[in-house]
């Protein structure tokens, strides 16, 4: 089934003038404007049908009454109606099942990806019959152009921003805690995208998401940090040894806190879900709301009652093990030693962040957020799993059994020492699953 790829046109062209048509055809014969604008709205060139059918459409166009240039009104009724044809509304994979794509398709496929537009007209002529497209190799270096430009960047920022719902962080609120600010919001989303930005740009790879010492703050996240603001906008900083990775960070902790204390189960259920991409059991009928914790108990000690009957293996050895991980950082991401006794009875408490979890390599003990985050960087289990939601955003279907192989190849990749982001793409337009047709459903 093809992937829907509207594309958004601005209204002028429904209504261009001759000034605005020479943009993308000096001419003022049909036959050319017709030539040229359809291939660049079907991504590819017109059939002899087609053509003849779009000049007696021109033909019948440039009639019409107003005060524009006969070939104004004959292109604008050429470019209505191509706008509304399926070749343009839809990306189409016409290849037999397991045939490759054609130069075209290929064309078309890494520039909707990697630009986020159709193909210009200089990637259209490396379709035409150059062969620069026909092979894995042509492919890749046609990619590896398109990596280095700006436009790349902004598609992986939307790829991160989907994958890990970075936006929601912006809409963060928070009852009963006085140093809370309500503004800090957008600044959480912001600096999580600069941390992917980062990754990607850099050539960094899913290692780094996991190991990176450092990230980026502005003034509002600064004073929960404890670190020197910047005078505008937002630095990069070094972080103490507690914080390992981009989940030990501020914006993952606090967005999946409750209140001042932590969330342990979303935190832990985002990242079996989103970042493990583990298949976590259906949730109880009735999921009971944490109760105020008793005298002497902590956070862990109240979850695990409370869960203890919503699903044994789902909690307790999934959710539960995953986000008591994150234990030593309050509902604000702050780090702490120590548990206070919110009821009054004695003492600070002991924190237990340790945890066991049976990872798809393997089961793994951990003492905490920043042991478990070098097994996830060292595991095949999340190298597996970005490699998957990758597969997704770029194929724009779902990742079906038959692509196993692809996501075995694409973890390889990531786990190696040049396993960067940018190369698990190049990888990922090697392989057939990226260049010929799946077929069947999706």
């Amino acid at each position: 089934m093809p992937c829907s790829i509207r594309q958004v046109v601005p209204a002028s062209w429904t209504r261009p003038t001759d000034t605005l048509l020479a943009k993308i055809y000096t001419g003022t014969d049909a036959a050319g404007f017709i030539s040229a604008f359809g291939r660049r709205a079907y991504r590819r060139p017109l059939t002899a049908a087609e053509k003849t059918t779009y000049m007696n459409l021109f033909s019948s166009g440039s009639t019409l009454t107003g005060s524009r240039s006969a070939f104004a009104k004959g292109a604008s009724l050429v470019i209505r109606a191509m706008l509304q044809s399926p070749y343009f509304l839809y990306r189409s994979e016409l290849a037999a099942k397991g045939q490759p794509l054609s130069a075209y398709e290929v064309a078309a496929k890494l520039s909707l990806w990697l630009r986020g537009t159709t193909p210009n007209d200089a990637l259209l002529d490396s379709a035409g019959g150059t062969g620069k497209l026909d092979t894995p190799d042509g492919a890749v270096a046609v990619a590896k152009t398109m990596l280095d430009e700006p436009t790349a960047g902004t598609v992986m920022r939307r790829f991160h921003g989907e994958f890990l719902h970075l936006d929601l962080f912006s809409t963060i609120t928070k009852t009963g805690v006085s140093s809370f600010n309500a503004a800090i919001g957008p600044e959480l989303t912001e600096s999580s995208y600069m941390f992917f930005d980062k990754i990607f740009s850099k050539g960094l790879g899913v290692k780094d998401i996991f190991t990176s010492t450092s990230g980026f703050v502005g003034p509002k996240m600064a004073a929960i940090y404890g670190v020197t603001a910047p005078a505008s906008g937002y630095a990069e900083q070094t972080f103490a040894s507690n914080r390992v990775g981009y989940f030990t960070q501020l914006p993952f902790l606090m967005y999946w806190g409750k209140n001042g204390e932590p969330d342990s189960i979303h935190r832990g259920v985002r990242m079996n879900v989103d970042v493990m991409c583990a298949t976590l059991g259906p949730p109880a009928l009735a999921v009971p709301m944490l109760p105020q914790k008793v005298a002497g108990e902590t956070n862990r000690q109240l979850v695990d009652t409370t869960t203890a009957g919503c699903g044994q293996a789902c909690h307790n050895e999934m959710i539960n093990p995953i986000g008591f991980a994150f234990e030593h950082y309050d509902g604000m991401g702050q780090y702490r030693d120590t548990e206070k006794d919110t009821a009054g009875n004695g003492g600070p408490l002991t924190i237990d962040s340790s945890g066991t979890y049976a990872f798809t390599d393997g089961t793994k003990k951990y003492s905490g957020a920043p042991e478990l985050m070098q097994i996830l960087a060292n595991g095949q289990q999340s190298h597996m799993c970005y490699a998957k939601k990758l597969s997704a955003f770029a194929l724009q279907r779902d990742v079906i059994t038959s692509d196993m192989p692809l996501l075995t190849a694409l973890a390889s990749t990531s786990m190696s020492s040049s396993g960067s982001v940018k190369q698990i793409i190049l990888d990922l337009v090697k392989q057939d699953s990226f260049r010929t047709r799946s077929g069947g459903a999706q």
